[in-house]
């Protein structure tokens, strides 16, 4: 039997002692507007960018399943997901992104940097007024001798507001029948780009969002990320699948951490309890374990190109939802006074369900369809 990776076990536990330090004890999160720079800054010394990049790199050569713990642990203990995902997304693009797609010239030039936490980097499909369907979007970036000039407008950026560099999905052959996109590295600072407000969320705070324009944006052809013409099919598409996968970690933490809130409050209020509501306990500690499995193997799916990891996605997002309801059910019958911690993750992960219903129905829709 294979012996687990120290490294990556130590990963896990810095990823939890750094958030119990310095994220759980800073509730402004939750209610403040500006992203907090300095904590970022102290994650990337600690070395919590480092676990999805290779050791060639300075990373800690971690796969998407280090990567679904270490953001589990990072949660339970923090009790935030804003910034989890903030952080996950960050890794995502790069062990998947720019690791798999880059040319060796790229590899070097953002992954050693994302590593130590001084390069963030966001991905720009969605579209003002669009969203991201294929057929809508309207980024182009048209071909001349030596590069490209790039136009539009992306929006829904995560990390937009504070990236250094923006992985652009534009328009390169527009034909009749279908568009064929690219993707494209482009600097913060490259003239013709222009960092918009960032948006106002009113959850999974301090995660920052925001958006770009582009007018007339050159960039030389060495900053297409992966073939001409493909990046829907082998960036955008699986990168959906994948951050769906590595986001359960979080999901997993923050249910935990509502799970042990909801277990103290109960103590501390001395609520009386009996078989029933003992039972009505163990059925949401028995659904949380369920939930961890199926997103342990959703990750290891990913780590192993198996099989598609889309039923487990969807089962664990109905699941998921099961327990909220059914915590929420636990809190409010016992008439329990729970920290505002378990508030803002409650609604945190009610929003974050909301968002995500209309993509799991397409899913859901498409494979109906295919078994029809």
């Amino acid at each position: 039997m294979q012996q687990p990776d120290k490294n990556k076990i130590i990963t896990y536990k810095q990823a939890a002692a750094f958030a119990a330090e310095h994220i759980a004890t800073r509730l402004d999160l939750q209610t403040g507007h500006e992203f907090p720079l300095d904590i970022w800054q102290k994650m990337g010394k600690a070395g919590l960018f480092k676990i999805g990049i290779a050791e060639i790199y300075g990373g800690a050569g971690g796969g998407y399943l280090a990567l679904l713990k270490a953001g589990e642990a990072f949660v339970q203990s923090g009790s935030n997901l804003g910034l989890a995902f903030s952080w996950l997304y960050q890794q995502i693009l790069a062990h998947y992104v720019i690791a798999v797609f880059g040319t060796p010239l790229q590899r070097r030039q953002y992954l050693r940097g994302a590593a130590e936490g001084k390069i963030t980097l966001s991905f720009g499909v969605s579209e003002p007024g669009r969203g991201a369907h294929p057929k809508m979007l309207t980024t182009s970036a048209k071909k001349h001798a030596s590069y490209y000039s790039l136009n539009g407008e992306k929006a829904y950026l995560t990390n937009g507001p504070i990236a250094g560099i923006f992985i652009v999905i534009a328009a390169t052959d527009e034909t009749p029948a279908k568009k064929h996109y690219t993707a494209f590295i482009v600097s913060r600072t490259s003239p013709g780009v222009t960092v918009t407000s960032p948006l106002t969320m009113k959850f999974l705070k301090p995660s920052p969002h925001g958006g770009i324009r582009l007018e007339d944006c050159l960039v030389a052809k060495a900053s297409i990320l992966g073939k001409k013409g493909c990046a829907w099919k082998d960036i955008v598409v699986p990168l959906g699948e994948i951050e769906d996968v590595v986001m359960m970690g979080p999901v997993l933490g923050g249910m935990t951490a509502q799970f042990t809130m909801l277990i103290d409050a109960i103590r501390v209020n001395k609520a009386e309890t009996d078989q029933t509501r003992q039972g009505e306990l163990g059925a949401v500690h028995a659904l949380l374990q369920t939930l961890r499995v199926i997103a342990y193997e959703a990750a290891g799916r990913l780590d192993r190109s198996l099989a598609s990891p889309i039923p487990l996605i969807i089962t664990f997002a109905n699941l998921a939802a099961e327990f909220q309801t059914a915590i929420a059910q636990i809190s409010g019958s016992w008439n329990i006074s729970a920290p505002a911690e378990y508030s803002y993750l409650q609604q945190d992960m009610e929003s974050l369900m909301t968002l995500k219903k209309r993509l799991l129905q397409i899913r859901q829709a498409k494979i109906g369809g295919a078994l029809l």
